[in-house]
C-alpha cells in the first residue's frame, strides 16, 4: 500500500482558488515541471512540499493523498515500429488513477465480477476452441462476420467501460489504451474514433482479448498479453472455418496478383485488414501442413495500402466527416457503443465540481477540448 497526490481534489481546489501551476511553483519555491508532474502522477511531492502544498490550498494531510493498494494495470497495443515508453506508460497510470473516483458512478452489479480466462495461451487450438465458444454466444456461425455490436455486447457483458474518443489519426500505438484498476475490479477501455473502420474492428477485438486475460497483466507477462491479445482478435474476427474456406480459393490462384484479389475481397467481407487474412491463412496452413504460397512485402504492403484507402475512419462514418460539437459526440458515444462513461463523468462533475482539468487528465484531451465537455456535462445536468 502506497501514498499518492490526491491529484483530481487538488486540482480542483487550485483552480477553484485561482492558483496555476506556475503561481504554485513560485509559492513553493520549486520549479513548475515539479508541479506539473505532480499533477500527472509522475512523481510525488517530499513531505516539506506536501506540507507546504496543504498550507497553500489549506487542505490536511488526508485530504492531499489517498492510498492505493495497486497501481493501474496498463496494456497499450504493440506495435512493430513504435515502443512503448515510460513516458507513455507513467501518462496513462495518472489517467487510471483520475478514473478511480468514477467507478461508484457506473451502473454494474457491484457484487458480481466478470469471469476471466483460467489458463489463456498461445495455442492455434486453444485460441480456435475459444473464439468458437465465444461466437455461439454471439449466435454467430463460423464463417459469419461479426459486426461492431457483437463486440461490443461482449464488452458489456464483460463490465468493461468503453471511452470513444477523438484523438485523431495516429501512427504509433495510440489508438488503443487498455486501463485495468485492482481495487475496484474495473476495465476502462479507450478507443479512437480517428482510425479507419476495419483496423478499429481488430483493435476492439485485441481490447477485448485483453479483458478475458487481465491476469496474464497482474502476473505482469506483458509480452505475452499482447502476443495473445493479437492472435486472439486474429482468430476471433476470421477463425479457423472461415480460412479453411478462402485457403483453397487463395491456393487456387495462379498469380500473385490473384492471390492478393482473395485477401482483398475477403477483407472487404469480413471488414478486416487484408493483412489480418493473410496471417490467418498462413497460421491455418502450417498448422494442417498445408502447402503455402507467401507474398512477397512489395507486393502485399502496396496491395493493403490501396485496400485502406477505401475505408473512412469511424469518426468520418459516424460523424458524415464533420467535427461534432462536445455535446453531439457523447450522444453518439452513448447511442452506438453503449457505453455509460459520458454518463458516469456528468455525474462525477456535477456532484463534485470537477473542473474541466480533471476531465482533460481523465481522457487525455487539450484544456480548450476539456472546457467544452464540462460546459456540455455541467448544462445537461
Amino acid at each position: 500500500m502506497s501514498k499518492q497526490l490526491n491529484i483530481p481534489l487538488v486540482s480542483s481546489t487550485a483552480e477553484a482558488q485561482g492558483l496555476t501551476q506556475t503561481a504554485i511553483a513560485a509559492q513553493l519555491e520549486v520549479t513548475k515541471a515539479a508541479v506539473s508532474k505532480w499533477l500527472t502522477g509522475k512523481s510525488h511531492p517530499r513531505p516539506p512540499e506536501l506540507l507546504k502544498l496543504g498550507k497553500l490550498l489549506g487542505l490536511g494531510y488526508k485530504d492531499l493523498t489517498i492510498e492505493s493498494k495497486a497501481e493501474p494495470l496498463i496494456a497499450f497495443r504493440r506495435r512493430a515500429s513504435c515502443k512503448t515508453t515510460p513516458k507513455h506508460i507513467n501518462r496513462a497510470k495518472a489517467m487510471g488513477r483520475c478514473l478511480e473516483p468514477l467507478t461508484s458512478y457506473l451502473d454494474f452489479d457491484p457484487f458480481l465480477a466478470p469471469g476471466y480466462l483460467k489458463d489463456p495461451n498461445l495455442g492455434y487450438e486453444y485460441i480456435q476452441k475459444l473464439v468458437t465458444t465465444l461466437r455461439r454466444e454471439m449466435n454467430l456461425s463460423d464463417h459469419e462476420p461479426i459486426g461492431f455490436k457483437d463486440l461490443i455486447n461482449k464488452f458489456r457483458d464483460q463490465q468493461a467501460v468503453l471511452i470513444p474518443t477523438l484523438w485523431g489519426k495516429k501512427d504509433k500505438h495510440e489508438n488503443a489504451l487498455h486501463i485495468y484498476l485492482s481495487e475496484s475490479k474495473t476495465t476502462w477501455i479507450y478507443l479512437n474514433l480517428d482510425s479507419e473502420i476495419h483496423d478499429f474492428k481488430f483493435w476492439m477485438a485485441h481490447e477485448l482479448a485483453h479483458v478475458l486475460s487481465v491476469n496474464l497483466l497482474e502476473q505482469d507477462q506483458l509480452d505475452l498479453a499482447e502476443d495473445f491479445a493479437d492472435r486472439f482478435a486474429g482468430a476471433l474476427l476470421f477463425p479457423e472455418a472461415a480460412a479453411k474456406t478462402v485457403y483453397k480459393e487463395y491456393a487456387k490462384a495462379r498469380s500473385d496478383r490473384g492471390r492478393t484479389k482473395v485477401l482483398m475481397e475477403t477483407g472487404s467481407e469480413y471488414t478486416i485488414s487484408p493483412n489480418s487474412v493473410y496471417q490467418e491463412l498462413k497460421q491455418y496452413a502450417e498448422v494442417h501442413e498445408q502447402p503455402f504460397t507467401e507474398l512477397d512485402n512489395k507486393v502485399l504492403f502496396p496491395a493493403i495500402n490501396q485496400f485502406n484507402k477505401k475505408f473512412p475512419t469511424l469518426s468520418e462514418h459516424l460523424f458524415d466527416g464533420e467535427t461534432p460539437s462536445a455535446n453531439s459526440f457523447m450522444r453518439v458515444a452513448q447511442e452506438q457503443f453503449d457505453t455509460h462513461f459520458y454518463k458516469a463523468l456528468g455525474e462525477y462533475v456535477r456532484k463534485t465540481n470537477a473542473p474541466p482539468s480533471a476531465i482533460s487528465r481523465m481522457i487525455d484531451v487539450p484544456l480548450l477540448d476539456a472546457r467544452a465537455y464540462h460546459e456540455a456535462l455541467t448544462t445537461a445536468g
